[in-house]
Formats: structure tokens, sequence, C-alpha cells
């Protein structure tokens, strides 16, 4: 189908008819919202019931529950009033299709999630079981939605299929047309998502891209991602002997592989706090004043901060606030260290082996690839005495995002998150979303992140919660954004039809 926002002869005699329009718009009296709000237990059991699923991607022995995730959203679509819903495979987990494009002269709007969940380790830390689901509704929306993936990202992509059931239901149509994509790979960097979306050009064609998965910056302040790092990951193996050695009888006299791991380790960073990787900054796009004072204008504490974390106090590269080393300069941070005998009591080797799993974070315009190649050419060059040193990639990767701030659907973001919160931000965050950069290069959408989880959510630690209140004001945001995006496009398309008279 033709993508808006061609000016079509149907589109300018919307445009010119447009007084006569009378748009929607959502409160808590519509019956969008009411509908929403009488089926908020069936909402919660979609939850308890997705979350019980462990969609672990990155762990073989949990394909099966993948599958059964991909199929219960298949249903819940179908049943949401979804059409053409379909699993479409790839290498490995697959991702699952629903649309719906009954709306003329409207805009397409393709809506992301991710069904996958990291991993629950550690086990013991976790006060209920991870994939058995609980739900507390208090007053007012109190309350919490606890296991993994309630936060990351179930509850979030199950709010966009919830509202278009709203619309479906109590009103059999939607004001834009809708296709959703659900993937299963994104904890472990989408690596099969650039080439389903090659495959599926023509079926993901769209205007403008939404993502369920993201999050707002706390209860009464919203805001509007502009950018997010890209990522790389690797693995450094140390070793120094053939097997492991007793430490009396020959400690001392051969290189200890967990001691020159570390002395590698410690000289990743100079003293200033930057990394001490030749070539690796290579690319860094300089901060501009907009984006200082995006990070001076955001609702940050550092004090309390640092206390809610239980650090002593902010540490990192000279020269930048904490806002702009989270979001706007790259890192590279050991993630992981292991070697030698970690069991109770002790066991008086010299390892053979030590490993550190180590990630980066990246900013526009830094390549993926040129960061690898300069990070495996100095664990190559900086090898401790008496030591091999290897270089494995490990299977996480994305590229840096950033998009305009003045989009249609920003604008409509904003304008639907300002009635909801007390405030809306736009800004540049430090995470990554693989799927974001990928959508850019595929299909040629910027993507606005539009979801509703909170920084003290546990995502990706024990205790993973979601918030009542969000995931129920979550839900009526996307019903009031499906209909901002008809009304925003309606003026785009408006002002382009006066400009060509």
């Amino acid at each position: 189908m033709a993508m808006w926002p061609a000016v079509t002869f149907t589109a300018i005699a919307i445009a010119l008819l447009g007084s006569l329009v009378i748009h929607f718009r959502p409160t808590s009296d519509d019956p969008l919202v009411r509908f929403a709000s009488d089926n908020s237990h069936k909402y919660d059991d979609d939850l308890l019931e997705l979350a019980k699923i462990a969609s672990i991607s990155s762990l073989p022995e949990h394909c099966t529950d993948i599958e059964e995730a991909a199929k219960w959203l298949v249903n819940r679509l179908k049943d949401a009033g979804l059409e053409d819903v379909k699993i479409l495979p790839t290498k490995a987990q697959p991702a699952v299709y629903g649309q719906w494009l009954h709306a003329a002269g409207a805009p397409t709007v393709l809506i992301y999630g991710h069904y996958d969940v990291q991993p629950v380790d550690p086990l013991e830390l976790w006060t209920t079981p991870p994939f058995e689901p609980t739900v507390q509704r208090e007053g007012k929306g109190q309350g919490y939605f606890t296991g993994r993936g309630v936060s990351d990202d179930k509850g979030g992509l199950l709010q966009p299929i919830q509202a278009a059931e709203a619309y479906l239901k109590a009103k059999n149509a939607l004001p834009v047309n809708v296709k959703f994509l659900l993937e299963g790979q994104e904890e472990i960097g989408s690596p099969n998502l650039a080439e389903l979306l090659e495959e599926h050009k023509d079926l993901l064609a769209a205007d403008m891209a939404l993502s369920a998965d993201g999050g707002q910056i706390n209860e009464k302040q919203a805001g509007v991602v502009l950018g997010l790092r890209g990522g790389v990951a690797f693995e450094v193996e140390a070793q120094t002997v053939g097997q492991d050695l007793h430490s009396g009888l020959k400690g001392g006299s051969v290189q200890n592989p967990i001691h020159a791991l570390a002395q590698f380790v410690a000289e990743l960073h100079a003293p200033n706090g930057s990394v001490a990787v030749e070539g690796f900054y290579q690319g860094v796009r300089e901060i501009t004043a907009e984006d200082r004072a995006d990070a001076a204008a955001f609702p940050f504490d550092e004090a309390a901060e640092m206390q809610s974390l239980g650090a002593l106090g902010p540490h990192g590269e000279e020269g930048f606030s904490t806002l702009e080393r989270r979001w706007l300069r790259p890192t590279l941070e050991v993630v992981g260290i292991y070697g030698g005998f970690s069991g109770a009591g002790i066991k008086t080797i010299v390892p053979a082996r030590a490993t550190a799993k180590i990630s980066c974070r990246l900013v526009p315009d830094q390549d993926p690839d040129h960061v690898m190649s300069v990070l495996k050419r100095h664990v190559e060059t900086h090898a401790p005495p008496q030591t091999r040193l290897t270089f494995t990639p490990l299977p996480f990767r994305a590229n840096p995002y950033i998009m305009p701030r003045d989009t249609v659907a920003n604008r409509a973001a904003a304008k639907v998150l300002g009635g909801l919160f007390d405030g809306v931000k736009f800004y540049r965050d430090g995470g990554s979303i693989p799927a974001l950069a990928l959508f850019k290069e595929h299909l040629n959408l910027y993507m606005t992140c539009f979801s509703f989880g909170l920084p003290d959510d546990n995502i990706h630690s024990p205790n993973e919660r979601f918030r009542v209140s969000m995931y129920d004001k979550g839900r009526e945001a996307w019903i009031r954004m499906l209909q901002e995006i008809a009304n925003q496009a309606a003026k785009t398309t408006s002002s382009a039809a006066a400009s060509a008279t």
C-alpha cells in the first residue's frame, strides 16, 4: 500500500474537510478507557499467564518455552482482533506478527516489542519464584506485579495489544493502521533481526515505528528518548600453564593467570577514567550544547542516586557529568571475571586459566566492527609476561541510535505523556535496544520508545517488578497515542496540502 505522508487526492480531501472531523480525545470517561478499565482483571491475567513462561533466549534448554510464548502471543493477538497473525521464523527464536490495516488515509504504525527475558541468576536472591508471577492490587492502582519479564518486556508489549483490542471491541476500528512485530531475541542482541527485517521488508513497511520496550523517568516525570547507546561484548581468557598446579610446590615459579588477567583489566582504563585502548574513541560524536542542556534539565539527584545504588560516590571519565557519562560517552565495563577455585573453604592451587567478560557501550558515530577490531588488537598486543590471551567475541551487538527531536511520533508522544504525567523531558539513554538502529537501517524508520517501566523495576536482576499503576497508565497512554498519531498526521497532511496550493 502507499505510505503516508504522500499527499494523495484522498488525503487532500480529508485535510480540506478536517474542520468537519471531530477527533477523539480520550478521557477517563471515554468508552475506550472505560473498556480497558472494565477488563483490568483480564489484563492482569494476560501478564501473569505470559510471565509464567520461562522464555529465556540465552539458554538452549528454554527453546520450548520460547515457542510456547510465541504461540501464546499469536492467540492473544487474534483474540484482540488483529489479522494475518503468524509466526515469522528465524534461524533461532521466532518473531510474531499481526496487523490491522483498515484505516483509509491514516498512517501505518509498526509496533515493536520482545517476549524473551533474561536468565534469573542468582536464584537465591529472589523472594518469590521468578516464573510464578504474582500481582497485588492496592488502592488507586498501587501494588506490583512480580516475576521475570513483567517489566522487561512482557508488561510493555501487552499494553499496545490491549489498547488495540479496546478500539476494535469498543469502536470496531482503530484510528490508524497498525502492525505488530514481537521478537524473541532482544535479550541476546537480536542476532537475526536484521535478516528478518530484510526478508519481510514489504510486510513491515510503515510510516513510523513505536517501541514498547524501554521505560519512563519516574512515576511523575515522563521522557521521550532521542537516542540509545550501541554495544559490543567479548571474552578474554588468560592461560599460563597446562593444568591447575599445587600452589605450594609450584606457586611463585610460574605466572598466575588470575594475576595476569587482573593486571590486564586494570590497564584497560587510564587514571582519568578514559578507556586506554588505541582507536576506541574513533568517530565519537562531540557532545552538543543541546545534549548538555537536556542532561542538565533532567530530574536527577546524584547524591540520592548513589545512595540508592549503595555506591560510595560517582566514578567515571573525568570532565563529564554522571548523566553525560551514561548517555553521551562510550564505556568499557568488566561484567564478569572468574578463575580458579570459588567454592567454600580453600583449594591451594595456581589455576591454569582465568576469564573476563567485557562489554562496551558505544555512541554515535562509533562503528561496532571497528571497536571490536581495536579491542582484539589490544588483547593480542598487551598480554602480561608468560601469558596467552585469547579473544572471543560474544553475541551482543547493537549500533548506536539517535533520532530527530521533531517527528510525528515524538510530537504525539510528548502530547500524550504530558497529559498523563507532570512533565515530559527529551533525553538520551545509556542502554541499548538493537532494534532501533536496525529499523532505521533496514526499514528506514525512526522508532519512538513509548513504554512504562521504571528505573527501580529491577530488570535483569532478582525480584523484577512492574507497578500496577504504570501497567494501567501505559495502557491508557497507548489508547491516546494511537489517536494522537492520527491527529498529528492529519495536521501534517493539511499543512502539506496548504503548501501545495
